[in-house]
């Protein structure tokens, strides 16, 4: 096995460690299913692409139960083009708000994703996704795939525009320093590396970006910094920007475990 093939295996074992325990199913809707925020959304997939289809919903409840009971007045689903049932068709994901919602459907609704996004990749095409490299006491997230990547490394997924996570996470940077924790966030163009000097922020982020976590220690730890800060603004745009990424990882998550069903 060289070494592109055993990033791939060890990519898919990663998702299949981390995914989520329940998936939406036939009798699933009545019970399982919130009343609140997420997706609705139809994977597509062929032997080589995959395609998500992807409804907002503020009460996901009531809106699986309409697009169950009339998937033809849903035509962008593209849920009746084939003889299978609707109801196994179609699929759910909760999240915290309906803005973070609409933020992973504008990001990835209708798009074309390979499946062995790395065996196409070249310099010329690095590919959609984010990858996350780990190291000895640090760790780096990549916006591209790169020829200097290891197989140990994670593939996060399409996470978001790549300026704006450079703008967000140098703001992150700044709050942090600002408020007297010793820690670095350094961008490096492509990549962003989260330093070593409090373990304690590197693994709470890193868990962030590998299984889309915020923990109650990262909550606390945003908490403290709002205290000492002046600026309230530059905090809450912070905090919602790694909700935000958390929320597109935990969904990437859950469509790569259903790529491997």
């Amino acid at each position: 096995m060289d070494d592109m093939e055993y990033l791939v295996a060890e990519t898919f074992k990663h998702f299949q460690e981390a995914a989520p325990s329940t998936q939406g199913t036939a009798f699933a809707y009545e019970i399982e299913i919130s009343n609140g925020p997420g997706l609705l959304y139809h994977l597509q997939k062929s032997t080589s692409v995959f395609v998500i289809r992807s409804f907002v919903s503020q009460n996901m409840r009531e809106d699986f139960k309409k697009i169950v009971e009339g998937p033809e007045n849903y035509p962008s689903l593209r849920l009746i083009e084939d003889d299978c049932d609707v109801i196994e068709k179609l699929k759910f994901h909760s999240v915290d708000t309906t803005s973070q919602a609409e933020i992973i459907h504008d990001q990835l609704n209708n798009r074309r994703f390979p499946i062995f996004e790395e065996t196409l990749c070249n310099l010329s095409d690095p590919g959609f996704s984010w990858w996350l490299a780990k190291e000895e006491n640090s760790f780096q997230v990549n916006f591209n795939l790169s020829v200097h990547l290891e197989a140990k490394n994670v593939k996060l997924g399409p996470l978001g525009d790549h300026q704006l996570a450079s703008r967000n996470l140098n703001l992150i940077s700044e709050v942090i320093l600002g408020s007297g924790i010793d820690y670095s966030i350094q961008n490096e163009g492509n990549r962003i590396r989260f330093g070593e000097e409090n373990p304690l922020l590197k693994e709470e982020f890193q868990n962030l970006f590998e299984f889309g976590d915020i923990s109650e220690n990262l909550k606390g730890i945003f908490k403290m910094i709002a205290r000492r800060s002046p600026d309230q603004s530059k905090i809450e745009t912070c905090w919602f920007y790694l909700e935000e990424i958390a929320a597109m990882r935990r969904f990437w998550i859950k469509i790569q475990y259903e790529l491997m069903a």
